[in-house]
């Protein structure tokens, strides 16, 4: 069955444009910089670190594509396989593959797949990111202006200032994860209420609303939007 399901992702038309549009919006975040600091200022010696260029760093004007992509992060999981379920049951198709395989193993199956492969997908967009953020901006140091408040930081900001690579690598891993956990959500709406114009809003509702608030779920807030070394729409 689990090869069924991620057949059922890569053969589709909507997993593929998904999966290109989570490729391309920190693709463009990197072209953005390429304009900005090398084609704009006609300087082949960028002077930003390749850490601060990268797009969880979020230190584009506008933080658009970080917009684009974090803030309606459940939409694209829900569009990409989160929603299946759903599509099964409309279809028919949910009472088939529990004769066949059982309702334990289609559950099971169902969060593997939800949980994983969007996290997989987001692991390779943001590595690829940041491999060319390294191969072009390799020489750059600066952290646009933060380093001067080096010694006003707390030990977690000083590490990533002393270690950007392994920090930086640090939040990719983060943001997958809690990636993985936003698709898990998506799915779990699409079960309890089976109805894809109920399941999207309240997905997008229940993640948009720690954006906009903070305080209401700070630890998650903090692990996917925001770093050290600049604070995601906040600019």
């Amino acid at each position: 069955m689990i090869k069924c399901e991620l057949m059922r992702i890569f053969k589709s038309t909507k997993g593929r444009l998904i999966i290109l549009l989570m490729f391309l919006l920190p693709l463009i975040d990197f072209i953005q910089h390429i304009y900005n600091d090398i084609i704009l200022f006609g300087s082949f010696d960028p002077e930003n670190h390749p850490a601060f260029t990268s797009f969880l760093s979020g230190s584009t004007m506008g933080h658009f594509t970080q917009i684009l992509l974090s803030f309606i992060l459940p939409l694209y999981f829900l569009l990409l396989y989160a929603d299946s379920y759903t599509t099964d049951r409309n279809s028919g198709y949910l009472k088939c593959l529990i004769m066949r395989v059982g309702k334990k193993e289609y559950y099971k199956t169902k969060f593997k797949i939800a949980a994983i492969v969007p996290s997989v997908i987001m692991f390779f967009s943001l590595l690829l990111n940041f491999l060319l953020c390294i191969i072009f901006f390799h020489s750059g140091s600066s952290f646009g202006g933060m380093e001067e408040y080096y010694h006003d930081m707390n030990k977690w900001f000083i590490f990533g200032y002393n270690h950007p690579y392994i920090y930086y690598f640090i939040y990719i891993i983060t943001y997958c994860f809690v990636c993985g956990l936003c698709s898990v959500l998506g799915l779990c709406f699409s079960i309890i209420f089976r109805n894809h114009y109920i399941a999207y809003p309240v997905s997008f509702f229940v993640w948009i609303i720690q954006a906009i608030f903070p305080t209401v779920s700070e630890i998650p807030y903090n692990l996917l939007l925001s770093t050290d070394l600049i604070i995601i729409f906040q600019a």
